[in-house]
């Protein structure tokens, strides 16, 4: 016998957004101990810096809590959360993608890129960091914003496709074309990095 279906209005997200909606601070503390963090790590990551991070999640929240009496319960909170922000975020990140930096890259992706084993291993690895942020402001924006919502901040394909509202399958392919294509480009820069070779001079032409 199949197992009942769950109304998606008895759920404890759609409890807790009604609550909130319906101003019980109690209920708002709780959302934002539960999502705070992981909302303004996003905004950090669509922002660059801390100050702009703080701003954004504010807007972020406050869209949030003008919008919950809207929630159906239907998906998590914290997707329906990622997929109301969408255009806040976008918009900031064609403003400032091409002064955005960050400190962490997937290992997904460095994992593809060339690197020694000599001495000077950390200073090439945090030299490739620098050329995929380069690199991703220059990307477009489809592949660009899918490989920092995954690699950059760890999203699930699940909540990247809510926030985009496109399917999963979608959002895989976006990711490995992106990858493909930054690795391409960051080798490209790196062997144009290289010092060209020095060509010895005959002693007679000396």
């Amino acid at each position: 016998m199949p197992e009942p279906r769950t109304d998606a209005t008895t759920t404890p997200d759609f409890f807790l957004a009604r609550r909130a909606a319906k101003a019980d601070p109690r209920a708002w503390d709780e959302i934002i101990e539960r999502y705070g963090e992981r909302i303004f790590n996003l905004a950090y990551k669509f922002s660059g810096n801390q100050p702009e991070a703080e701003d954004l999640t504010q807007d972020i929240f406050l869209k949030l809590y003008r919008n919950l009496d809207r929630y159906r319960g239907d998906v998590p909170l914290m997707a329906w959360a990622l997929r109301l922000s969408r255009n806040l975020c976008i918009d900031h990140y064609r403003h400032h993608r091409t002064r955005r930096s960050a400190e962490t890259v997937s290992e997904e992706v460095l994992e593809h890129l060339p690197s020694g084993d000599d001495p000077q291993r950390h200073s090439q690895r945090r030299e490739r960091r620098r050329l995929v942020h380069q690199v991703l402001a220059e990307m477009s924006e489809n592949l660009a914003s899918v490989l920092m919502l995954r690699d950059l901040q760890g999203l699930t394909y699940e909540e990247i496709a809510g926030f985009f509202e496109v399917p999963v399958g979608t959002i895989k392919s976006r990711l490995n074309r992106g990858r493909r294509e930054l690795v391409r480009r960051v080798e490209e820069r790196l062997a144009l990095a290289q010092p060209a070779a020095i060509i010895p001079i005959p002693a007679e032409q000396v």
